[in-house]
C-alpha cells in the first residue's frame, strides 16, 4: 500500500533507488581496498576505437529493442508515453487530430482525462505535446517499427557522444571512447531506450547538434540550426534550448559577433514557431479559433503559472531527483564529472558550456517543474547525460595522464569493473525494478481489452494513478471504448447503455484508505439505470 501522502519520488527513492546507492558505495569501498591486475585495454587506434564504439550502439539498441518486450511488455505505462503512441497514430493517417463519432463528442474528458490537448472542436483531440517525437515514431509505424525508434535514437546518442569527444580531443580515441562507454552503461540511457518517452530523442540529438556546432563553418552551424528545431519541437520546446543557451553565451564572450547573432536569432524563430504551433495546426485543421491563447502570450502564463505554484517542500524533492539520477547512471559518469566540475568552469570554452548545459537545465526545471511523475531516472535530465560523460572522460584524461603506466593500467582495470558491474549488476536490477512496477498495469490493460462488452466504464478508486488505464484510439475504433466512471454523469451514463453493452473495471478485493500500485482489475456487468423521465 501507498499512503497518500507520499508521492511517486517518494517511493521510487526508498524502494528504488537508495538501496542501489547503497550497494554502489558499498561496492566502491570494496574495490577500491582491492589489489588490482592491470588492464590495457582502453587505448585502441582511432579506428578500432570507432569500431568498437559501432559495436557498443548496436548493443544498445539490441539491448533496448529486447527489453521493450521482455522488460517493459510492449506498454506504455505513463501517459507521457501512451500520447506519444495516441499522436503517431494520428500522423501515421495523415491526420493533425483525431476524431470523435459525433455521439462521443460529449466525453472527451471521460475518455482521455490526462495530457488531452483543448481543441476548439468538440469531436477532435490530440495530446497536449509538440509534435515531432511522435511524427518519428509515425515513421516508424508506417513501416511496422514504431518500437524500434527509442532503440535507435539510443544508439545514435552513443555515436554522436562519440563524435563530439573526437572533435574536442582528436589526438585522444581513448578519451572519445571512455565518454561512449560511460553513456551506454547508464542504467537511465537503456531503460529510456526501451519506453516511448522523448528522452533518448532529446539525448541524441543535443549530442548531434554540438557534433555539428564543433564542426562549424556554414555546413555545420546551418546543419546544428535544423537539428535544433527537431529538438525543439520534440515534445515541450524547454529542454533543449536549455541546453544550447551556454553554448551560446561562450559564442557572445568569445566576441564571435556573426555566430552569435545566427543562434541567438535562430532560436528565437525556432521558439516563435512552436510555442505558436497549435495555433498553426488549429488553422490548418480548419478550426474556427479565434484568438487562439496558444501562442506567446499562452506559452507565458503557463510559465508564470508553474513558478508560482513552487515552494519550498520542491526542495527536497529536486534532492530525490537528483539521487535518482545518480543512482541511474554509472557512478563514475557522476563521479568524475563532479570532481572536475570546477576544473572545466576554469578551462572556459565548450567545457564550462557542457557544464553549464547540465547546471542550467537542473535550475530551470527545479523552479519550474520539479515533479517529473513516472520516470526511470529523472528524465528530465536525460538531454544531459551526455554532458555529465564529455565532462567525466575529460577528468579521466586529465587524472590518469598524471600517472605511471602500470598505474594507468591499474586504473583502467578499476574503471572496466565498475563499467561491468553497471552492466551485468545494476542494469538487471533496474530492469526487474521497472518490470515489477510496471506489469500490475500491463495486466490490468490487457483484461480490461479482453472483456465482450462494448464500453468498460474505470473506476479507479484504490489504484495509483489507476485514470492512467483509460486508453483509447483516437478514432475511438477500439472494442472495448474505456471511460473513467467518475467523469461521467448519471443521464449520460443511460445514454450510453442505450446503444453499447457496458461493465465496470474495478480494482478486486476491498479497497483500504490508501490507494495501491500492486494490484488486479475485475470487471463486472452494469446494469444500467432506468432513463430519465
Amino acid at each position: 500500500m501507498l499512503d497518500r501522502a507520499w508521492s511517486i519520488t517518494d517511493v521510487f527513492f526508498l524502494k528504488q533507488d537508495a538501496p542501489v546507492l547503497l550497494a554502489w558505495a558499498v561496492a566502491l569501498a570494496v574495490l577500491a581496498r582491492l589489489p588490482l591486475r592491470p588492464f590495457g585495454g582502453l587505448d585502441p587506434s582511432p579506428r578500432r576505437a570507432a569500431q568498437i564504439v559501432a559495436a557498443i550502439a548496436v548493443a544498445c539498441a539490441a539491448a533496448a529493442w529486447a527489453g521493450t518486450f521482455l522488460i517493459y511488455r510492449n506498454y506504455p505505462l505513463s501517459m507521457d508515453e501512451f500520447m506519444a503512441h495516441f499522436d503517431a497514430v494520428i500522423f501515421s493517417r495523415g491526420r493533425l487530430f483525431g476524431e470523435l463519432p459525433a455521439h462521443w463528442g460529449g466525453y472527451k474528458a471521460a475518455l482521455q482525462p490526462v495530457f488531452q490537448l483543448g481543441t476548439p472542436s468538440p469531436l477532435h483531440w490530440s495530446s497536449s505535446y509538440l509534435p515531432v517525437n511522435a511524427a518519428v515514431r509515425a515513421a516508424g509505424r508506417l513501416v511496422g517499427l514504431e518500437t524500434l525508434v527509442n532503440p535507435a535514437w539510443t544508439a545514435a546518442a552513443v555515436v554522436a557522444t562519440w563524435g563530439v569527444a573526437r572533435r574536442l580531443w582528436p589526438e585522444k580515441p581513448q578519451t572519445a571512447l571512455i565518454a561512449a562507454i560511460l553513456l551506454a552503461t547508464s542504467s537511465q540511457v537503456i531503460v529510456n531506450g526501451m519506453s516511448a518517452y522523448a528522452m533518448p530523442a532529446h539525448l541524441a540529438l543535443n549530442m548531434a547538434w554540438l557534433w555539428c556546432f564543433l564542426r562549424g563553418g556554414r555546413k555545420g552551424h546551418a546543419a546544428a540550426l535544423a537539428v535544433g528545431f527537431a529538438a525543439s519541437g520534440l515534445h515541450q520546446v524547454v529542454f533543449h534550448p536549455l541546453f544550447v543557451a551556454p553554448f551560446i553565451l561562450q559564442l557572445w564572450l568569445e566576441r564571435r559577433w556573426r555566430t552569435a547573432a545566427f543562434y541567438t536569432v535562430g532560436y528565437a524563430l525556432i521558439g516563435l514557431f512552436w510555442i505558436s504551433w497549435w495555433d498553426m495546426a488549429f488553422t490548418l485543421a480548419g478550426f474556427d479559433h479565434g484568438a487562439g491563447g496558444m501562442g506567446a502570450g499562452g506559452f507565458a502564463a503557463r510559465v508564470q503559472a508553474l513558478i508560482e505554484a513552487r515552494k519550498l517542500g520542491d526542495i527536497p524533492l529536486m534532492a530525490r531527483n537528483l539521487a535518482r539520477f545518480v543512482s541511474w547512471q554509472n557512478p563514475l559518469a557522476v563521479a568524475l564529472a563532479v570532481v572536475g566540475a570546477l576544473a572545466a568552469f576554469r578551462a572556459g570554452g565548450v567545457l564550462r558550456a557542457l557544464l553549464l548545459s547540465i547546471l542550467v537545465t537542473t535550475l530551470a526545471v527545479g523552479v519550474i517543474l520539479p515533479f517529473q511523475g513516472h520516470g526511470w531516472g529523472y528524465r528530465y535530465l536525460h538531454g544531459a547525460i551526455g554532458s555529465a560523460c564529455l565532462l567525466a572522460a575529460w577528468t579521466w584524461s586529465r587524472l590518469t595522464d598524471r600517472l605511471k603506466p602500470e598505474e594507468q593500467r591499474k586504473a583502467q582495470a578499476a574503471f572496466m569493473i565498475v563499467t561491468a558491474a553497471s552492466v551485468l549488476v545494476a542494469l538487471p536490477v533496474r530492469a526487474w525494478q521497472v518490470n515489477r512496477f510496471l506489469t500490475p498495469y500491463a495486466r490490468a490493460s490487457a483484461v480490461i481489452a479482453k472483456t465482450e462488452a462494448d464500453v468498460v466504464l474505470l473506476d479507479d478508486r484504490g489504484v495509483w494513478y489507476g485514470q492512467d488505464l483509460v486508453r483509447n484510439d483516437p478514432f475511438l475504433r477500439n472494442r472495448p471504448v474505456v471511460v473513467l466512471l467518475k467523469s461521467v454523469r448519471r443521464w449520460p451514463l443511460a445514454d450510453i447503455c442505450t446503444r453499447e453493452s457496458v461493465a465496470v473495471a474495478h480494482r478486486k478485493g476491498a479497497i483500504g484508505r490508501s490507494p495501491s500500485a500492486d494490484f488486479e482489475i475485475t470487471l463486472t456487468p452494469l446494469a444500467c439505470p432506468a432513463a430519465k423521465p
